[in-house]
């Protein structure tokens, strides 16, 4: 019965490493959308630039949905740049 357990804990263990941790602007304003609502707000406002914060959002976006905030994490890709 112990051997069961221990299964089971280990199956718990690699299902929780597979889920996916929030994104830093998920942490922050609680999705993506907030995030882009808020600063869709400030681009009105002449807060952020209507030239370039656009673009950045696109690229924030994508770095949100592919993951690519995470990188740092598991590659060390911070340190291998500059």
């Amino acid at each position: 019965m112990a051997g069961v357990r221990a299964l089971a804990e280990r199956v718990r263990k690699l299902e929780a490493a597979r889920i996916a941790p929030r994104s830093p602007i998920e942490s922050a304003y609680g999705s993506f959308d907030a995030f882009e609502a808020q600063a869709r707000d400030a681009i009105g406002a002449g807060t952020l630039d209507d030239k370039d914060m656009p673009t950045v959002l696109t690229c924030l976006r994508r770095w949100h949905r592919e993951g690519a905030w995470g990188l740092w994490r598991r590659d060390r890709i911070w340190e291998h740049s500059g």
